[in-house]
Parts: C-alpha cells; structure tokens; sequence
C-alpha cells in the first residue's frame, strides 16, 4: 500500500516538528507526513528525557520555536507549566518538550487533520518519475513529491579502543541507552567518556539518584562546558569585520572579550553576539582554514559557546569539588573487563603517563557521529550509493546549497530532496540548536511552499475558493491564543 503526501519529513525531532508546523502555518491544503520511530512529536534526543535536572542549555528568552515571536515559549511557558516563570530562567528539557509537541497538535487541529505522523523508519528511497518512494521498515511505502531530512544527532561514533569489543558487558556505546545507568548500585564507580554536554547530563542524574561512588570522566583535553552568566549585552557584530583565518580569529575573539571585560562583562557576552554572524564568519573561511579550525580549535569554541545552565554549572562544580567528579585529559589505550569491573587505561596529556582506572560502568559520551559514511543508517546508505547526496567536503554532515537541497554526487542541486538540522553543519556550522534551527524551518518551509503545488480539488474540480482561502491564514497572534486554549484543553 502507497500513501501519498505533498511533502514528507522523515525525523521528528525539533526540526522536523517545526517545519511541519512553519508548513501547516503557510498551507492549510499540502499533506504532510511526518516519519519517525517514536509515538512522541517534537522529542528526538535532546528533549526525549524524563529527568527534571536536565535543563536547557539556553534561557527561555532565547527559546521560542518562532525566530518572529521571541517571547512566545515564555507566554507558553506561563500559561501551561508555571505562571510565575522568568525569562532569564532555564526550562526543563522535558518541559520543552510538551511545548513543541503542542505547537504541532495545534497546528495540524487547525489545518484539518492533514498532517500524518507515520511511526517507522525509512530504509530506502527510490525516484518515481516526478515523485519520490520512501519504503519503510515495515513493509508501507509513502510517495511524495518533496523529502526533507530531518534526521537530528546521531548516535556517537563507535571507540576505537585496544581491548573494548561489541559484546563488552561494562559498556554502554550511548548514553541514552535505556541501560546505560541500569543496575548501578550507589556506590560504584563510573567512567564517563567524553567531557561535553552529554557527561555533565549523566553526571546531573547520577547525582539526582543519590550516588555515592566515583564519576570519572576522561577526554582529550579534560575541557568542561562553561557556565552561563548574566552579563550585559553587546551590538551583534558584522561578520565581515572578521579576519578570514583560524590563527586571527581566535586572536581577535580574546581581544575582544579582553575589551568586554574592561566595561565589566565578560567573554560570554562577546559568544553572544558573535552567534548570529557565525554562520557568515564560517563561509567566509577558506576550506583549509575550516579545517584548521576543526583541528585546533573547534573544542575550545565548543566549550565557550555551548555552555550550561548555571544551577547545573554549580552543581558540578560542587560534585568535582568534593572530589566525588575527577577530570582527566588524556588518550584511550586499553579496555579490559574482569568478572567485578572493567580496567581502562589512558595516557595522561602532557605527561604522557599510564593511568588505570578500575570502574563498573564505562559510557561513551563523545557526542553524534557527523560523517555519514559512519553511520548506520539505511536511508542514508541508500542515498549515496544512488549518488542522489554526498558527504559534505568536511565530513561534518551531507553537502548541501543555500536553501538546503542535496547535492548529488556530481555537485548538482536537488529539486526535491532537502535537509535541515545537524545534516547542514559542514555548509554552515551553526546547525544544532533552536536558535539556529527555527530559522531553518521557517526559511525552508517558505521555500517549499513556493515550489510544491497544493491546490485541492472539489469534486475532481478545482476549488474556485482556493486562493481566497490560502491568502486568510490565521495571523500569528490568533494562532497563538488557540495555541494556548488547546494546550490548557489536554
């Protein structure tokens, strides 16, 4: 059996839940299908968690899933969860959640149902003559003229360690494997490795279940996400006014944050401003000052530039000062399991010393897999050994134009396939969080709906109310009250 959409969105996660939502707004008449393993709109990764100690990694004010309506998730926010809610505040991530599955509730409410959310998982494509055939994993298949990718983080690539194989009993190749923290007694030791995001996340729940024992955590450079602090703002800065090469640009961000802090700021505020123009900054880079970048600094940017809520910052600090959390940067060597623990040894940096650790549970927490030749993903597979996508030239994702379309293997755009999310991070670098991706959506979902055909028919006829009706769309003030009024109505 065939099912038959105008545009089909396979993942949904943040992105792919708002282009849906940004394509409802624009059209009430395209049909939509949204393709995802999971039951739950808007989740993915990042929000998917049920533990209230995981927080946004960026205040409220900053969060809304509209980039025209910047206040709108805190009215949201006041209306459905706590009315007392400050902006400056960071939201819990499951609380985020329930927000962004509500806009699309809403959304495909007012716009008659015609949104699909079809549980499964695409294994194939194949062009059909003006149409695409995406087969799913349980037998349907969902024809469209529009595809987009939306297919978020991935799992993180596999370690390459002396020792450590598939059937590791003391391992967990994710850390949001159901397991990954199952069976632990609160006095066992973990390692967490990797020192990004993802650890501070596992280190926040163990300390929530009231472990007692060690959380190790080892990376290359033993490098933690900075916290947030308020600080006053600055202009954004043009991106042209930025040197075109690694070495000069990290030279003029710490001057720059070196004049912040002589009119009392600090750095933060510098990150700050910055943000909007880094997509520019980053095109205007030669290809061999990218990778420049990638190499040398891309983990000191990462860890000023993603930074956490500072009720987890102190949390943290305080964990690492009572010495329950230990840091250390250094090379993976060996892995090793005994019946009671497992044995990993890294070679401190710097010194070049052997350490071992002897802990219970070793997670890797080393973030997504960028480089779609390493992911198992069959959709993806399927893709490029059609030559319909290609690897961006810096593996940081899938090689794509301005608007977003694939490039096949001979460099040409793609009329029907898209991406949008983490799949874009070689073209534009900024490409993993809301502030960036609800841009994407509304930008895309313009785009699409000025080169996919929606017009219904009545009675095998067109509709001769169709334009009429297609240019009174509800503004975004009257969508936000019905937002609201169904959001207090579960």
């Amino acid at each position: 059996m065939t099912k038959h959409f105008n545009i089909a969105i396979v993942g949904g996660g943040f992105s792919g839940t708002m282009l849906a939502v940004q394509l409802l707004r624009r059209d009430p008449y395209l049909r939509v299908a949204v393709i995802d393993k999971s039951s739950a709109p808007g989740l993915g990764l990042a929000y998917s968690t049920d533990d209230p100690n995981h927080l946004l990694n960026v205040p409220a004010e900053n969060m809304s899933a509209f980039p025209d309506e910047p206040d709108h998730l805190v009215r949201w926010t006041r209306s459905n969860y706590d009315p007392g809610f400050r902006p400056e505040n960071f939201l819990p991530r499951k609380v985020y959640g329930q927000y962004v599955a509500s806009l699309l509730q809403a959304a495909t409410a007012r716009n008659g149902n015609r949104l699909s959310w079809l549980r499964d998982q695409v294994v194939s494509l194949t062009p059909q003559g003006e149409h695409l055939v995406l087969h799913l994993s349980e037998g349907q298949r969902v024809q469209a003229k529009t595809v987009v990718l939306a297919l978020g983080n991935s799992a993180p690539p596999n370690l390459n360690i002396p020792g450590l194989s598939a059937g590791a009993r003391r391992y967990a190749s994710t850390a949001w494997l159901p397991s990954a923290l199952g069976g632990l007694s609160e006095h066992e030791d973990v390692l967490l490795i990797g020192s990004g995001l993802t650890s501070v996340d596992m280190a926040i729940s163990l300390h929530g279940r009231g472990f007692k024992g060690k959380i190790f955590i080892v990376s290359r450079r033993g490098l933690l996400p900075q916290t947030h602090r308020q600080a006053q703002s600055r202009p954004d800065y043009c991106a042209e006014n930025f040197p075109q090469n690694a070495r000069s640009l990290l030279r003029q961000i710490r001057n720059e944050g070196a004049s912040a802090e002589k009119e009392g700021g600090d750095w933060r505020s510098v990150i700050d401003a910055i943000r909007p123009v880094t997509s520019q900054i980053w095109s205007s880079l030669p290809p061999h000052e990218r990778r420049r970048f990638l190499r040398h600094l891309r983990p000191y940017w990462e860890v000023h530039r993603h930074r956490v809520a500072p009720r987890i910052g102190a949390k943290l600090a305080a964990m690492i000062e009572k010495g329950q959390v230990q840091i250390h940067a250094g090379r993976l060597v060996n892995y090793s399991e005994r019946d009671d623990a497992a044995e990993v040894t890294f070679r401190e940096r710097g010194s070049g010393h052997p350490r071992v650790l002897r802990v219970s549970r070793v997670i890797n927490c080393t973030g997504s897999e960028s480089d779609c030749r390493r992911i198992n993903d069959p959709l993806l597979n399927s893709l490029i050994a059609q030559g319909l996508a290609r690897p961006d030239p810096l593996f940081l994702g899938l090689d794509v134009d301005a608007n977003g379309a694939l490039l096949s293997s001979d460099g040409i755009a793609s009329s029907a396939l898209y991406a949008i999310g983490p799949a874009r991070k070689g073209r534009l670098w900024e490409s993993v969080a809301v502030p960036e991706l609800r841009v994407q959506a509304a930008e895309l979902a313009e785009h699409l709906v000025q080169t996919v055909d929606a017009e219904p028919s009545v009675a095998g006829g067109r509709d001769p109310d169709f334009a009429r009706k297609k240019g009174s769309q509800n503004s975004p003030r009257e969508e936000e009250e019905e937002d609201y009024v169904f959001g207090n109505s579960r």
